[in-house]
């Protein structure tokens, strides 16, 4: 057990001093510092900041996992506020689109498949609830650790989510 809790998941953390880097301007946060030390150490050089197109593009694609339609693109490229991106990776969170793009991942954890071929067979024809249920627990941002608990044990819950959870 004494060499097991040397592994470093168990460690706690400790704050490291910043490695020293040649283009002292390029950080902007502690982390940087340790990004452009590795790039310097390879003989690279950190890209340009992203234009605006090209960040509302990485920013629609990654948070809903669909392209930014022309409107939106016209409307952040007119917006001149400091605070313009933060609203629109606020608006991109409070989208619907954002639970679906990500519920998929733990759906596929959960080996959960739907399938049209078995329309007529289907064993299990109210599946979609819990589809539906992860999508909305994603995008209500309910907490890690509830989740996990409400799908490891939910019905042994002393809490658990009420069945007008989903709309």
């Amino acid at each position: 057990w004494a060499k097991a809790r040397q592994f470093w998941a168990f460690q706690s953390p400790v704050k490291h001093p910043l490695p020293q880097v040649k283009d002292a301007a390029w950080p902007k946060r502690d982390l940087d510092h340790f990004v452009l030390a590795e790039l310097e150490k390879r003989n690279l050089k950190p890209v340009g900041a992203a234009g605006k197109r090209d960040l509302l593009r990485r920013a629609t694609f990654g948070l809903i996992g669909l392209p930014p339609t022309p409107e939106e693109i016209n409307a952040f490229l007119k917006d001149e506020a400091p605070n313009a991106f933060a609203k629109v990776v606020e608006r991109l969170l409070a989208s619907p689109h954002h639970g679906e793009r990500w519920a998929r991942y733990w759906l596929d954890v959960s080996r959960y498949a739907e399938d049209k071929a078995l329309a007529f067979a289907n064993t299990r024809p109210h599946a979609y609830r819990y589809r539906d249920w992860v999508v909305q627990a994603l995008n209500r941002d309910m907490p890690y650790d509830r989740f996990l608990r409400l799908q490891l044990a939910g019905d042994l819950l002393a809490d658990p989510e009420p069945d007008h959870f989903v709309k």
